[in-house]
């Protein structure tokens, strides 16, 4: 379902003023708003028509009847819709109440990236890294880290794969790909300048991309072949980012279990061959320690 509460509330930080208004209208009068045609909606928030049709196109949907449909159906599916609930956490809370909110504002955003998944996208994403040859990983920070999960996933399907931890060799790894390759860029901004340098190596070079990031335009999302929106509505800055990353690991789940699926008697191979049963937690079938990045190639 295209969600026109996620992407309202996703678009927010990025919207003009004038923008702000009317999504902030719809958020907090989503049953209302639904009832209203543009003109009607446009002498609520004193904006234009022109300027809603031109929102609702930058929130994805084709006209306002597209985005008028979506918001129909969504008040009928789901009558109770969070859209101010206090995720802040603040010094007088006890232990138990900011474990509460820590986890609905994990569950919701979990949710909302459910809601900016487009399946048809997906379907694409994994026909392409099927046919690749090999597949790399790109990201910085909390988002590399993501990259080092998928580059596990895969590896056990027996899938070429490469991750590397430093820049220099992630840029030196764009440019040696080739168009039989595919590769995932994980950023939330998709502004981050050492990715963006990767994204454009790659696009140069011709290489199939996908991009795990935020829903709003970006420069990364703008050179991607494909985008994968996630979802980290924080609703509290006073802790930093916290929900980005879980979104990004909903997605790589979502694509490997695709891959899984599409692959289903191979990749069941893959899996039974490369089980390594563990005497303990932390420990190799001979009680030695299992190497972290077993298959990994280096770039040369």
């Amino acid at each position: 379902m295209n969600s026109v509460i996620v992407r309202a509330r996703e678009y927010l930080n990025h919207a003009s003023e004038t923008e702000k208004g009317i999504l902030r209208f719809i958020l907090e009068n989503p049953e209302r708003a639904s009832r209203m045609g543009t003109h009607a909606l446009a002498k609520a928030v004193f904006a234009s028509p022109s300027t809603i049709a031109r929102l609702c196109r930058k929130m994805g949907f084709e006209n306002y009847k597209d985005y008028q449909r979506a918001l129909v159906a969504e008040v009928a599916v789901k009558s109770n819709l969070v859209i101010d609930q206090d995720f802040e956490i603040r010094p007088e809370d006890s232990l138990d109440t900011m474990i509460g909110k820590t986890v609905l504002r994990s569950t919701m955003s979990l949710e909302d990236t459910r809601n900016l998944i487009e399946t048809d996208v997906v379907e694409r994403c994994v026909q392409l890294l099927v046919k690749a040859e090999s597949i790399s990983f790109f990201g910085v920070g909390a988002s590399l880290v993501v990259g080092r999960d998928a580059f596990l996933k895969f590896i056990r399907l027996k899938k070429h794969c490469q991750v590397c931890d430093d820049f220099d060799a992630q840029l030196v790894l764009a440019k040696k790909l080739q168009k039989n390759d595919a590769a995932i860029i994980i950023s939330y901004s998709g502004r981050t300048q050492n990715v963006v340098e990767c994204a454009r190596a790659l696009k140069a070079s011709g290489v199939p991309t996908i991009a795990i990031t935020c829903f709003v335009e970006s420069p990364l999302s703008k050179m991607c072949d494909y985008n994968l929106f996630v979802s980290a509505t924080e609703y509290s800055s006073t802790a930093g980012k916290l929900t980005s990353r879980l979104s990004q690991l909903l997605v790589i789940d979502i694509i490997y279990l695709a891959y899984i699926q599409a692959t289903y008697a191979a990749s069941q191979n893959a899996l039974k061959a490369t089980y390594i049963e563990k005497d303990n937690e932390g420990e190799g079938k001979h009680g030695g320690a299992e190497p972290e990045r077993a298959g990994h190639r280096d770039p040369e």
